[in-house]
């Protein structure tokens, strides 16, 4: 009821509400997929949960009903809006580290955890490109290397007490409009966002984190979008984040070979 009336968003053309409308957009497609969707979709019942922490990428996974490690789970989202990985991990106190580690305290011990978090940290115009713009003598490995491995010991370090399962999802391929964006720069995020999956499960896999690969999903095998799975030009659909599960979990205590 709150969503539907908050529809007068959308004739806000100012810039300050760019956000707004897309979230309003975003969640009323989650919406009605929930509201479409055919009951004989859920297979099973299930009790246990998997948390999904995260930005507005986490919001998707949010009564989904999915398997990990030959369970069913059902998934139950907490959003921090416009958290980046960068946020978490630099020695700052802020906003984002009060409600991450909120979260994380309010959860049952030994909780599964999906966290959402990254894709923000790879646009065009704000995180890591967006630093090397005004650094460019910085290495942009370098930089990727860096900003996530003071995510992972921030999670690390947050999670000592709780002894959480945690699953790091990655960043899908970009799916934005380029007609008015130059190559370069399209080859630049391209090249970040590969670059930054690659780091991320490389890290997961030494941690003993799980990981859930988006971007092998989302790959037309130049590093840009499929166009199969995207909600809009940033969020996956309900579909793809099942099929992600299905087909691009590995789980760092199975026996699946990681590449």
């Amino acid at each position: 009821m709150h969503l539907l009336a908050s529809s007068k968003i959308q004739k806000r053309l100012d810039f300050e509400f760019n956000n707004f409308r897309i979230y309003q957009e975003y969640l009323l497609n989650i919406l009605s997929w929930h509201e479409n969707k055919s009951p004989n979709s859920i297979d099973s019942i299930t009790d246990k949960k998997l948390y999904v922490i995260g930005e507005s990428h986490a919001l998707i996974s949010h009564q989904l009903r999915v398997q990990r490690s030959g369970n069913d789970f059902l998934c139950k989202s907490f959003l921090i809006q416009g958290c980046m990985q960068w946020a978490l991990g630099n020695s700052i106190r802020n906003q984002y580290k009060t409600k991450f580690e909120g979260i994380i305290r309010s959860l049952p011990k030994s909780s599964e955890i999906l966290l959402a978090i990254g894709e923000i940290d790879c646009r065009l115009d704000i995180g890591i490109i967006n630093h090397r713009s005004k650094y460019p003598q910085k290495n942009i490995k370098e930089l990727i290397a860096t900003t996530i491995e003071n995510y992972f010991y921030y999670i690390d370090t947050v999670n000592f007490c709780y002894g959480h399962k945690i699953i790091i999802q990655g960043v899908p391929c970009p799916n934005i409009e380029t007609k008015n964006i130059a190559k370069e720069k399209i080859m630049e995020l391209i090249n970040v966002i590969r670059e930054f999956n690659v780091e991320l499960k490389s890290k997961s896999k030494e941690m003993g984190f799980g990981f859930l690969d988006l971007y092998k999903l989302t790959d037309r095998g130049d590093g840009f979008s499929n166009d199969i799975w995207h909600l809009d030009h940033y969020h996956l659909s309900a579909e793809g984040m099942c099929e992600a599960w299905r087909e691009y979990s590995f789980d760092s205590s199975s026996a699946i070979t990681f590449q």
